[in-house]
């Protein structure tokens, strides 16, 4: 019997052969990769894209040569300029989970114009506007900064960033609001065209992206972190579509428009009710609990179970309304979102009760954006009160000048159809009406109000 070849020590030699057009085909060695460390110490510019980061301090390459400032994740110790990351998984999750808080997605603070990011320059590409490094960039300039108007809630900005690492469309949305912010500062400061359409792609181009990804999402199976990702997505889309308008001309509102999608904004917006019915299980642990905690008071005025009363309501409103103070239909088209405007009448405008004015929301479904659509008197003024209402908020940069454009615009579209001029008891019932719509901005004087027995207005002709 032959003895057993020898195991051979050498490693296998292999060859990669390369083939050219018109050359013979050449073969040469197969040089293994050198072998490294992956670092998770990048800063987040180069992280977003997805580029290797030199990890120089106070910044790496890439960033001097774009012009953008270089942000790291707040890991809690330094790190010596240009040398890898720690590779133990300690460390990677402590560079990762130490973030700073976010804001809520609708209470972004009043744009400054101290500190105007200049990031539209040399980053910007025709096609998608604003790049997505220059757009983290001024996330971590603006949305951790102290509010100028409105206090933000414990913000958690950088967190949602992290959690947009698996769920695309929460960090294209988010995206899209850091562009739409920065087109107002461009507009606030009178800035040129070229950054403001800039911004303008961006916008529609990072929410045309979480768009398609979103749509997906709401179809596949729900935990906490997705419920959190879908609610926070949602609420930002919200948030485009009450800041999509620039035009404060009451003339170009929807109001008077006929196109069919005049009430897509609207549409959108009623679009949440259901899915934080369907998020419902997920609301105890979720990042947004302060959000569910400030959506009502601890009568449970606003969303508590059962029928509530009409004793709050003045008594013209419910004549408007087809309704009476013995009505205990919670059913009607009208009974809670008149119920509600009546509440918010004397509510106080702060960080907290923003969150009250915004339930009028929940309270109007398909049928009164029907009623909308098809012109009802009533449905417009309701709409147009509450409008008012949110006028009170005029530090909250996406949302003032859609309510305060649209607000007049009822006010003119009611005026038009004579609505003062009927005769009689309804004429009577739109004066005072009118009255109350045009005073709806101005913050109540008094607190206590069990019910409203004022004087009748003097006869103001249109």
């Amino acid at each position: 019997m032959s003895p057993l070849p020898s195991e051979s020590k050498t490693e296998p030699a292999y060859q990669v052969i390369s083939f050219q057009p018109h050359r013979e085909a050449q073969a040469r060695k197969y040089i293994t990769r050198k072998s490294h460390r992956k670092s998770r110490g990048g800063c987040l510019g180069c992280k977003l894209s997805r580029i290797k980061c030199d990890e120089g301090k106070p910044s790496c390459t890439r960033c001097l040569r774009c012009n953008a400032e270089c942000q790291y994740s707040a890991s809690g110790r330094s790190k010596p300029a240009r040398k890898p990351a720690p590779s133990k998984r300690g460390d990677a999750i402590g560079a990762t989970t130490a973030l700073t808080p976010y804001t809520p997605p609708f209470a972004f603070a009043q744009p400054s114009a101290i500190a105007l990011a200049n990031t539209y320059l040399q980053s910007k590409s025709p096609a998608r506007g604003v790049s997505r490094v220059s757009l983290l960039h001024h996330i971590n300039q603006h949305f951790h900064a102290p509010s100028t108007g409105l206090e933000t809630a414990c913000g958690q900005m950088a967190f949602i960033v992290g959690l947009g690492a698996s769920r695309p469309y929460l960090l294209d949305v988010t995206l899209a609001v850091a562009a739409c912010h920065l087109r107002h500062m461009y507009q606030t400061n009178n800035d040129d065209d070229a950054a403001v359409s800039a911004c303008r792609v961006a916008e529609h181009y990072q929410q045309s992206l979480a768009i398609r990804s979103f749509n997906r999402a709401l179809g596949e199976p729900l935990d906490q972190e997705a419920s959190d990702s879908v609610l926070i997505s949602s609420m930002m889309f919200n948030l485009l579509s009450f800041a999509l308008d620039d035009d404060d001309d009451p003339a170009r509102s929807w109001v008077f428009t006929a196109a069919p999608d005049r009430l897509a904004w609207f549409s959108l917006s009623m679009g949440l009710a259901p899915l934080l019915e369907r998020t419902k299980r997920f609301h105890d642990r979720s990042i947004l609990r302060h959000i569910f905690d400030a959506s009502d008071d601890e009568r449970k005025t606003y969303h508590g179970d059962g029928a509530k009363s009409l004793s709050r309501v003045p008594p013209h409103w419910l004549r408007l309304c087809g309704l009476d103070y013995a009505s205990a239909d919670p059913d009607h088209i009208f009974y809670e979102p008149v119920r509600v405007l009546a509440e918010l009448v004397s509510t106080p405008v702060s960080h907290e009760s923003f969150f009250l004015y915004m339930a009028f929301f929940g309270k109007v479904g398909v049928a009164f954006r029907s009623l909308l659509e098809h012109d009802s008197e009533p449905a417009m003024w309701l709409l147009g009160y509450w409008l008012g209402l949110l006028c009170r908020f005029d530090q909250v940069w996406w949302l003032s000048g859609r309510a305060r454009r649209d607000y007049r615009a009822i006010c003119i579209w009611l005026d038009k159809r004579k609505v003062r001029r009927r005769p009689e008891a309804e004429g009577l019932m739109w004066r005072q009406l009118m009255v109350d719509l045009e005073g709806a901005t101005q913050q109540a004087v008094e607190v206590k109000v069990k019910g409203f027995k004022r004087p009748e207005p003097t006869e103001i002709l249109a």
